[in-house]
């Protein structure tokens, strides 16, 4: 055997190691918040209530304002418009009428109603059983690694 040729214990050893890392890699990142609450969901639909959310919309109408001439001797006879929020003046000055319409603003509120899910949360429990219960899996990652890393570094 050559002086620098590493043993076959020191092959196997590192891709031990390297099959630990890899599933403590997979453990961590294989199973997303998102899918565990739907599938406790799909499992606990009593977990589940439903709630209204309103949503209120305002759009602003703005004012709008009208003004043009008409030549005296072409107006035979006198108009005069008014409905809710216009407001028309109508008046002749020498062989010219001024015509003048304005329109106040508006608003407009739309009020929307939308029904959503809510899930039910459980009583307050002590800060480190709730941090141990979300990180479990890494902290039992992290703990073999250290575990293998020190059987490893004290075999050499």
């Amino acid at each position: 055997m050559k002086k620098n040729s590493p043993s076959i214990y020191m092959i196997i050893r590192i891709s031990i190691l390297i099959f630990w890392i890899l599933l403590g890699i997979i453990m961590i990142t294989s199973c997303s918040p998102e899918r565990r609450l739907h599938r406790l969901l799909a499992l606990h639909p009593e977990l589940v209530q439903n709630d209204t959310i309103r949503i209120q919309d305002t759009t602003i109408l703005p004012g709008v304002k009208i003004d043009t001439l008409v030549l005296f001797s072409q107006l035979k006879d006198t108009v005069t418009i008014t409905k809710e929020k216009l407001q028309v003046k109508l008046y002749a000055v020498n062989d010219t009428v001024y015509f003048w319409a304005e329109q106040e603003s508006d608003t407009v509120v739309i009020t929307k109603e939308i029904a959503v899910e809510r899930v039910v949360r459980e009583g307050s429990r002590s800060k480190y059983v709730r941090i141990l219960k979300k990180n479990w899996i890494k902290v039992f990652c992290l703990l073999g690694g250290l575990m293998i890393i020190s059987w490893f570094f004290k075999k050499f």
